[in-house]
């Protein structure tokens, strides 16, 4: 992310409410839990955290894998 990039980004996010802003960071702190976990019950469990702030702001992701093999 060059400079330009990274200040239009971070005016956006500072332009959140707090607690968007809060969700997003909870949000990241769990997927960079998904991606180091090797159980595959905990990896259920954070999959599971992350699809409920995805339900809550109505997001669409796919996290591994072909789309058309989700849900």
């Amino acid at each position: 992310m060059n400079n330009t990039e990274q200040q239009l980004f971070l005016h956006f996010y500072n332009s959140l409410a707090p607690a968007v802003q809060r969700d997003i960071k909870h949000y990241l702190f769990v997927y960079d839990m998904y991606l180091d976990e090797q159980d595959p019950k905990a990896r259920e469990t954070l999959l599971g955290e992350m699809n409920m702030l995805e339900r809550k702001y109505n997001l669409e992701v796919t996290h591994g894998g072909n789309k058309n093999n989700q849900r």
